[in-house]
């Protein structure tokens, strides 16, 4: 971290260790170079000032190869214009699809608003830190009609009572729009349990916040699905365990819930709506990880998203569940491969997911963007060295039930401030930000690592496993010594550090544990690059009764 006079402090508590990786040497892009010259952050400072949808950038945007804007307009702004035609010529997308994705696309518009206006405060920085964050997951009611085991929520059949009401959530979506937040994830509990969300989502559609919807799916009937499309909705994400209805429902607790969640997926789909299909693997389920990607496809899903298990919440009770370093990395390989085969999009919570991309990926393919989605070439590598990675308190938040605010929702226990109590401005601009941002300030190999940049390693993960927010990423093969400590005091029990939710678990299981692979080469892979397995210690429902 640095002092206010800009003198850095290393307060990471473990010790590095020996550098495992090799990357390749940076090649600097022209983009970066015009970003970090002085005189562009002082015109990035002129076009972002102002109010929220009345900045220069915003009406340069709007007049832009649009019949509607004043003449007055068309020649106050036709030099940028014509810089925008140039620039725009040099990509793979025609003008007319630069205009609707990019320029006339407001959460896109409010994107570059936000990126713009914080490289003109923070200079460009690797990773960039954010005036606020590009994503907010907002649980927006504790309430859920399930009961999973692995929720990290720790979500009950009712809402708290403490839970903001419908008048305190719309002056959050008020908050959010003002500080330019471009999207949120409306999430729970359950998020189609609350009343308040159609109020919300309405909200948000007159602020151009683009808002989606992460749901178990049980609840997502046509009629709900089509009422959803009509307040704007475009992406709804739904929890899916597993090709077994039999393992899904018991991760469920639930009797049929994998059958109503897939009809769900399918009325999402005939509301015209994407899907996403949200899966997070245990050590024994990641062996299905292949079927799962093609059951999405299948289902006509739009992108299949991996949720990276975090002991948090409920799922302190299955730690033992988790993946071993090896399974997740082979996990990660599988995950770039089917981004690249384009059958569908893929995302992954793991941060190590960029990573993978540099390393098993063609300079010129698919590369994930941690928060920012996925894109191809090496344009989207540049623009990953920025946004990727872990996002916790740097480009994403989250938001809990009762209004407070947590720098990731698998940190539940740090909360950096109260929107009963503060603003959201007031909230966002604290030191813990400038510490999750600092990369070289980690512990274990995450400190030394040469794709710190791109990944960071997840925060959450090392502070629910050491305690320490700024320790090595546990899950992570260049931090196997770790699991190894981790596999190491599993028969003793491990204590998960988060205060409201500590209790003991043995990590490794109380039986037999698998151990991490060894991390020698095997034919075919990449030099720094460790072996990997997808298979698993047991069978797949061996450890889901305990």
């Amino acid at each position: 971290m640095y002092t206010p006079d800009g003198t850095r402090i290393k307060t990471a508590k473990r010790p590095n260790v020996p550098k495992l990786t090799q990357a390749a040497p940076p090649t600097p892009h022209d983009f970066e170079r015009y970003l970090n010259h002085p005189v562009t952050r002082r015109i990035l400072k002129h076009l972002t000032k102002g109010p929220n949808g009345h900045t220069p950038m915003e009406n340069i945007f709007y007049s832009y190869r649009n019949p509607d804007a004043s003449l007055y307009e068309k020649i106050k702004y036709a030099p940028v214009h014509k810089a925008i035609d140039y620039f725009v010529a040099k990509t793979r997308i025609s003008p007319e699809r630069a205009v609707e994705k990019v320029f006339h696309h407001w959460p896109t518009t409010r994107t570059l608003l936000n990126t713009a206006r914080s490289v003109a405060i923070h200079g460009l920085l690797t990773p960039q830190r954010f005036i606020s964050p590009l994503l907010v997951v907002w649980n927006i009611t504790n309430a859920c009609n399930l009961s999973c085991k692995h929720c990290y929520q720790d979500a009950i059949h009712k809402r708290g009572s403490d839970e903001l009401n419908r008048a305190e959530k719309l002056a959050v979506v008020d908050q959010l729009s003002e500080n330019l937040v471009p999207l949120i994830a409306l999430a729970g509990g359950e998020p189609l349990v609350d009343p308040d969300v159609w109020a919300v989502l309405e909200r948000a559609r007159q602020k151009l916040v683009y808002a989606t919807l992460a749901t178990n799916g049980t609840l997502l009937t046509p009629r709900t699905c089509e009422r959803l499309a009509s307040l704007g909705v475009k992406y709804v994400e739904v929890s899916l365990d597993s090709v077994d209805p039999s393992i899904h429902d018991d991760f469920r607790q639930s009797k049929g819930a994998w059958a109503r969640s897939i009809e769900g997926i399918k009325n999402v789909s005939a509301a015209g709506m994407r899907c996403g299909i949200a899966c997070c693997f245990t050590r024994d389920t990641v062996a299905q990880a292949r079927e799962m990607i093609n059951l999405a496809v299948s289902l006509g899903a739009n992108t299949f998203v991996h949720f990276n298990f975090i002991p948090v919440g409920r799922g302190v009770e299955m730690a033992h569940e988790d993946m071993s370093p090896s399974q997740r990395e082979a996990l990660l390989r599988l995950l770039q491969q089917t981004l690249n085969e384009g059958k569908i999009s893929v995302m992954s919570t793991a941060p190590q997911f960029g990573r993978a991309c540099l390393m098993f990926g063609d300079p010129e393919g698919m590369m994930a963007m941690g928060h920012g989605g996925s894109g191809r070439g090496q344009e989207a590598r540049v623009v990953s060295k920025y946004i990727g990675g872990c996002g916790a308190h740097r480009c994403y938040c989250s938001i809990q039930p009762n209004g407070q605010v947590n720098p990731c929702v698998y940190m539940p226990t740090r909360t950096i401030g109260d929107l009963r109590k503060s603003s959201f401005a007031e909230i966002w601009n604290q030191p813990l930000e400038a510490i999750l941002s600092d990369r070289d300030d980690r512990g274990d190999h995450c400190g030394v690592c040469d794709y710190r940049f791109f990944c960071g390693g997840c925060r959450a993960r090392a502070e629910s496993y050491t305690g320490d927010v700024q320790a090595g990423d546990p899950g992570c093969v260049y931090n196997e010594h770790m699991w190894k400590e981790v596999l190491a005091r599993s028969e003793c029990e491990l204590d998960i550090l988060n205060e409201s939710t500590a209790r003991k678990v043995g990590v490794g299981g109380r039986s037999q544990v698998a151990s991490p692979m060894s991390g020698e080469s095997r034919p075919g892979s990449r030099p720094g690059s460790p072996a990997v397995d997808l298979s698993t210690p047991s069978k797949v429902s061996s450890n889901l009764s305990r």
